[in-house]
């Protein structure tokens, strides 16, 4: 217990706090131990990576139960962090349960939950990893059960806040949001302060529901069910961050404006809804081992799902804001014309949830917990950006609704192969705050972005510091998302995402005469990429360039 009560002491105010790989850096190589530059990659010839000298790294591989059980060496998040995980539930053939059904049958599956989950944390279970002491320590009762209006029956965890405070959870239960046409499974991390400790949550939360769905049911993780004949209205599953523990008002409106920015950046590296009634929205087209399925929509939940998310009309687009204060909550009600708070909630990024978070809710349910992991660190880097802005007295600068908005909807219909557009947004007007973010967010003058994968490239160059300093840029976890950019990806070349590899699954089974109905795939891959939170499905071995290495 001793070295878990000094493992709280790291979440100071310093810089020097974050970031505990700075422990193990190789003498003269700028590495973290074990990781180790490989053979060069040609890039050249291909348009669509920026860069210099592209190499192999290659990131040492440890399993997840000693990781988890090494808590001295585990990485601190600079903000606290929790994810909402929406899953399909559905039978043998992707068919959802009926509502009523589900009324009683969850309300079982929730009293199994609570039971194994208080076995986990007082017990032990052998199908289980051990409880981490950190993490036990932070559970201040057993696992409940409570009713509540909108969800039904739901379990619950109280935990600790690095502030002394303490949260109540509602972990494991139905999504509240949805209509009672059916059910979509719930499952939500506590606010945590370390890449590992949510990443345990993330992976047992999916475990518990593998563990207590009755055996005709299966939970799919999947931003749209592939099997679903048609999109029903809020019927899609996402993954929503909220990140807390800011110092104030000022720096939370100040990350909120960062993670704005990039919200085209964002969906592009998170579509993950290609398929509905068992097919693509145009034929896969593979060339030269690259997914380019020009007119596949990548994202049908973010096309669709128009009431619970932004829309793309840049005059009614969530606005930047220079702070919190009333008149500017006002002036964010007023752009996105909702009357109050309660119902302005459902947008892209929100920063003035009532647990005093910001909630970014644009992200598609990821198939792996690993790439969930992977795009809270990015969020967590770009809040990081603002902070360190914000303390050197520079202002976040305003890419504007009309390029946000504009990309957002290219973006959705075809990911990191969409175009790159600016909207009456010069070099000039981002450069008066900060230079180096003009840069990075247009390109050069001499190369300026043309494709949303070169835009997500650069928004990593202009944050390589950040997550180096942090300690994640050699992360297990954000290793899949600098994959999907930069490569190296052993099926296939960049850009890529799990949209993408359910495209190429389809792909796969046509050329190979088989039915190409994926959900059985999906059913399978779900509790794969659950159970080890390391597992995903961008296997190879990652290459960046020296811009991003040095």
């Amino acid at each position: 217990m001793a070295k878990d009560k000094k493992k709280k002491k790291k979440k100071g105010s310093g810089g020097d706090d974050y970031g505990t790989f700075s422990q193990f850096m190789g003498k003269g190589t700028g590495f973290p131990s074990g990781v180790y530059i490989g053979e060069p990659v040609d890039r050249s010839s291909d348009q669509l990576f920026l860069g210099t000298d592209y190499r192999e790294v290659h990131i040492p591989e440890r399993p997840w139960g000693e990781i988890l059980a090494d808590i001295e060496h585990w990485t601190p998040l600079p903000f606290t962090h929790g994810i909402e995980m929406e899953l399909i539930i559905a039978d043998d053939n992707g068919n959802y349960p009926p509502g009523d059904e589900m009324v009683y049958r969850m309300k079982e599956i929730v009293k199994d939950a609570i039971k194994i989950m208080d076995q986990i944390l007082y017990e032990g279970r052998s199908d289980f990893l051990p409880v981490p002491d950190y993490i036990r320590q932070k559970v201040l009762s057993r696992p409940y059960g409570k009713d509540d209006i909108e969800k039904g029956y739901v379990m619950d965890i109280r935990y600790s806040l690095p502030d002394g405070n303490v949260v109540d959870i509602d972990t494991f239960g139905r999504d509240g949001n949805v209509t009672a046409v059916t059910y979509i499974l719930e499952l939500v991390t506590p606010p945590c302060e370390y890449i590992e400790e949510l990443a345990y949550w993330s992976s047992q939360l999916f475990q518990l529901a593998k563990a207590t769905l009755p055996k005709d049911l299966h939970i799919i993780a999947s931003a749209i069910n592939p099997a679903a004949k048609e999109y029903m209205r809020g019927l899609s599953q996402a993954d929503h961050s909220h990140i807390g523990s800011f110092t104030s008002d000022l720096e939370k409106a100040q990350a909120y404006c960062m993670i704005r920015n990039f919200i085209p950046h964002i969906i592009a590296l998170t579509c993950n809804s290609p398929i509905l009634n068992n097919k693509p929205t145009d034929v896969v087209k593979i060339v030269n081992n690259r997914i380019t399925a020009p007119n596949c929509v990548r994202s049908l939940r973010l096309k669709y799902n128009t009431t619970m998310l932004s829309n793309n009309d840049p005059k009614h687009y969530i606005p930047y804001l220079t702070d919190l204060s009333e008149n500017s909550i006002n002036f964010l009600l007023q752009t996105v014309q909702k009357a109050s708070l309660e119902d302005a909630r459902f947008q892209d990024i929100f920063p003035v949830t009532d647990f005093g978070t910001i909630e970014c809710r644009v992200s598609d349910a990821q198939i792996s917990i690993c790439r969930r992991i992977g795009i809270a660190l990015l969020l967590q880097a770009l809040c990081y950006k603002a902070k360190k802005l914000l303390e050197q007295g520079v202002w976040v600068p305003d890419a504007g609704s009309e390029t946000i908005a504009y990309n957002r909807k290219t973006t959705i219909e075809r990911g990191l192969i969409s175009l790159f557009r600016p909207q009456n947004l010069t070099r000039e007007h981002l450069a008066q705050y900060d230079p180096n973010f003009a840069e990075q967010y247009l390109g050069p003058e001499n190369q300026p972005i043309r494709y949303m994968m070169q835009a997500v490239q650069r928004m990593f160059f202009y944050l390589k510091d950040e997550l180096k300093e942090l300690g994640f840029l050699y992360s297990p976890f954000l290793k899949p998302i600098l994959q999907s950019v930069f490569g190296s990806v052993s099926y296939a070349e960049p850009p890529i995402t799990e949209a993408e590899y359910q495209l190429s699954l389809y792909q796969y089974k046509l050329d190979n005469n088989e039915n190409p109905n994926i959900l059985y795939d999906l059913i399978y891959f779900t509790i794969e990429y659950c159970q080890d939170p390391l597992n995903n499905p961008l296997t190879g071995v990652l290459s960046l360039p020296k811009e991003m290495r040095e």
